[in-house]
């Protein structure tokens, strides 16, 4: 659809050049030792997590379909994608407080394990072993949204690098990811065409776990849940050993905390619902929707979204104008609710959420740094991760049933990414 290919482009043009502007403007930023040592840092980091985001997204797309190529019922799917919620919300806090007790580098290797068993399991057909291959999955999704960033905050604080330069940081990741994205559609379709078969994705995936296995091991230092970052906590009653208990002692007695956690689990649960609900709502105002160019639209403007971050925290902190943030989002999803407004109003209302989302992950980095314990950092992360696993489990399955509407809605778009991935990618399966 000539639209959203003029519109993608569009979007590819102005990020091109508000990044540019902005590596231009930040390139006097900081200067000397310190300088060459943050960039260092900071590159290992995005290497690194970069892999593991892509090795992420190839998964996604094809899970459904892999499932459904194996003839189980969609009772049987049901079960297995309950599995992999259920094993990331269940076992997230403990890998927190893994994490935080023997170390991050060791968890984000532990992810690259799980995740990797995870895509094996994918060549038998066996449902036990398809099981376990959700359970390890959750698992290893809950270490990434917690553990790489812990072990940056950490590394970067071990370090004194400026604070402000944390950011730039989580900046780049957050367009990295975007982009990554879009690139793990083209190499999953590739691969899958070119092999014939449904599982080479995940083979391709696991690749890309060991590639990342192998860049934490050769240039990452590990660093624990010590009193080295900041902020730690100073209560010499605190319990030093159970660091669970440490956690929720911290959100009891700290609510600006637990308030943080509450409004991530609510802001990321509206954006998991979007990820599976924008289909459906764009398909009546297009004919022939195309869902490729459509996702590179919204992930384009996420990449525009994090791009602004600079411009955005030397003039408010993220406390400020995250409120702003929130408010926008609320009434840009109310709008589209609202079911009066048109294709293209609501195609612009999804963009500017999306590009909201590019402003939000990198400002809720800055935040949990300041207001997070260095102690039992992990282990919050993934407390706060919890609620929002509940949230959109919750959702999703009062839609109708999980194995009713759910799973059909999941079936009809999991066919339509089948003929769509060679161009684009996807939102990956949750």
């Amino acid at each position: 659809m000539h639209f959203f290919t003029s519109l993608f482009i569009s979007l590819c043009l102005v990020c091109a050049i508000v990044m540019w502007s902005q590596r231009k403007e930040g390139s006097n930023a900081a200067s000397g030792k310190v300088s060459l040592e943050f960039r260092k840092s900071q590159r290992i980091y995005l290497a690194a997590y970069l892999c593991a985001v892509i090795a992420d997204w190839l998964q996604g797309p094809y899970v459904y379909a892999l499932y459904e190529h194996y003839k189980f019922s969609k009772q049987e799917i049901g079960v297995l994608f309950i599995a992999g919620f259920g094993s990331s919300a269940v076992f997230g806090t403990f890998t927190g407080e893994f994490a935080d007790r023997y170390g991050r580098k060791l968890a984000c290797l532990m992810y690259c394990a799980l995740y990797g068993i995870s895509c094996l399991t994918k060549h038998s057909p066996s449902f036990w072993w398809l099981l376990v291959g959700r359970i390890t999955g959750g698992i290893a999704t809950s270490i990434l949204y917690s553990c790489f960033e812990s072990w940056l905050v950490a590394n970067h604080n071990l370090k004194h690098f400026p604070s402000e330069l944390l950011s730039n940081t989580f900046s780049l990741a957050s367009s990295g990811n975007a982009i990554v994205a879009i690139a793990s559609g083209w190499m999953g379709g590739f691969v899958r065409d070119t092999f014939d078969s449904l599982v080479a994705p995940f083979d391709l995936a696991n690749f890309f776990c060991i590639l990342c296995a192998g860049v934490i091991m050769a240039t990452w230092q590990e660093n624990k849940g010590e009193a080295g970052g900041l902020p730690t906590m100073k209560d010499p009653n605190a319990p030093s050993k159970n660091r669970t208990k440490m956690a929720l002692l911290v959100l009891q007695r700290d609510p600006k905390v637990a308030i943080l956690g509450i409004t991530q689990s609510l802001f990321e649960g509206s954006m998991y619902i979007f990820v599976f609900m924008w289909t459906p709502k764009l398909e009546p105002h297009w004919k022939d929707l195309p869902h490729s160019r459509v996702f590179g639209c919204f992930m384009a403007s996420m990449t525009l979204g994090s791009a602004l971050i600079g411009p955005l925290q030397k003039r408010y902190s993220p406390e400020v104008y995250m409120r702003y943030l929130f408010a926008i989002s609320a009434v840009l999803m109310a709008i589209t609710a609202s079911g009066v407004a048109d294709g293209y109003t609501t195609t612009a209302c999804f963009l500017i959420f999306e590009g909201a989302c590019g402003v939000y992950f990198p400002s809720m980095g800055v935040v949990k740094s300041k207001y997070v314990p260095e102690e039992v950092r992990a282990t919050i992360y993934n407390i706060f991760r919890i609620p929002l696993n509940i949230i959109v489990c919750t959702v999703l399955a009062n839609l109708k049933t999980f194995s009713g509407l759910f799973l059909d809605t999941l079936a009809t778009h999991k066919q339509r990414i089948s003929n769509t991935l060679a161009t684009h990618g996807r939102p990956k399966t949750f």
